[in-house]
């Protein structure tokens, strides 16, 4: 083993399937009955899939306004995270990540050898916008990743923030890495449509949160000419597969089944938000977090508790249990989900009001 990876830890998902799932931040129902399965019965195993993807990228092209020859698909975002790390980092290089955010980043960098420094985000989970600038220009990161909306917070940075840390990494030849996964519940991306005119901006999308299709691992990466054309070289040729890549290819091109899936994730995310919020108002010291995605954070010291609790339930949120995190973060789900979450959380905030 590598220097580097010695101390690494395995991501391991541990399979619950008789769990109410309100950890992962996916989507609560599957639309494999707007797919005409037919269509996949004709479908040539032996062959690789090459049209497949081009099919798929042209769909997504369509459906999402980004001209095709600009799309990278991926076998899911983690793997053009991956690839965006071997592409641009060399042993040494610094990579900016915040903290907290999506794991990968840093797992990614530190595969390549690259020196990862984290910013905290401010007490509130607001960008420390005058710190990164300033670390930007003394340590000259070759990346930054960041996720816009913020995973986990749900926070959404302003557009002048993001502009400054493009034009300051553009100062010292850096990358920004606009990770979009949780993009469609805030509305539209304001740097969707000049992404390409950008140096330094690669954005990257997922079909695995509002579009429903977890299970298929799609991902998209967007950027300039220069950058697509760098990164195709060593992008692998067949990286998604060709069922995945069908299936995809159907849904995104029946835009109204996926608008109107949205709008019922919608709705059910402004239900979980008042669960949440008359939950919080009963705990001491307890913060809900404003969300500009699918799922909520509550800052509390009880956090395990609250997460062992619900487990015992059958009841499966995300927990972190740190010295700079303590809190749960809660998915949305279906009416079912949230009515038994309801209850849940009713039972454990009358445990702990009868404790303190």
């Amino acid at each position: 083993m590598r220097k580097a990876l010695q101390g690494m830890t395995p991501y391991k998902v541990k399979p619950e399937f008789d769990m109410i799932r309100l950890d992962n931040n996916e989507a609560f129902m599957s639309l494999l009955s707007s797919v005409d399965l037919g269509e996949l019965q004709e479908t040539l195993i032996n062959r690789y899939p090459a049209e497949s993807s081009e099919a798929l990228v042209k769909a997504y092209g369509k459906f999402s306004g980004f001209p095709v020859d600009n799309i990278i698909a991926g076998n899911g975002s983690d793997e053009l995270i991956s690839i965006i790390s071997q592409y641009f980092l060399d042993p040494g290089d610094v990579v900016f990540v915040l903290e907290p955010d999506f794991s990968m980043y840093e797992k990614n960098a530190v595969i390549m050898g690259a020196e990862v420094n984290q910013i905290s985000l401010n007490e509130d989970f607001s960008l420390p916008l005058e710190k990164v600038l300033a670390e930007i220009e003394t340590r000259k990161p070759k990346l930054m990743f960041l996720s816009y909306p913020n995973n986990p917070t749900g926070q959404l940075y302003s557009v002048i923030e993001i502009e400054e840390i493009l034009s300051a990494l553009q100062l010292v030849d850096g990358v920004l890495i606009l990770d979009e996964a949780y993009i469609d519940f805030a509305g539209e991306s304001p740097f969707a449509k000049k992404v390409i005119s950008y140096e330094n901006l690669i954005i990257l999308r997922t079909a695995s949160k509002a579009m429903g299709m977890a299970a298929l691992r799609l991902g998209f990466l967007i950027a300039n000419d220069q950058i697509i054309e760098g990164i195709s070289c060593i992008k692998p040729p067949y990286n998604v597969n060709t069922i995945s890549a069908q299936i995809g290819t159907q849904l995104l091109e029946n835009p109204n089944v996926l608008d109107q899936f949205l709008l019922i994730q919608l709705g059910q995310i402004a239900e979980l938000e008042e669960i949440l919020t008359e939950f919080v108002r009963k705990i001491v010291g307890a913060q809900l977090f404003p969300s500009h995605t699918n799922f909520f954070l509550i800052k509390m010291n009880e956090a395990k508790a609250l997460a062992d609790f619900l487990y015992e339930k059958k009841i499966k949120i995300r927990f972190f249990d740190g010295e700079k995190l303590k809190a749960v973060r809660i998915s949305a789900g279906n009416k079912e989900e949230h009515a038994k979450l309801r209850t849940a959380l009713n039972e454990w905030s009358e445990m702990y009001a009868q404790c303190i």
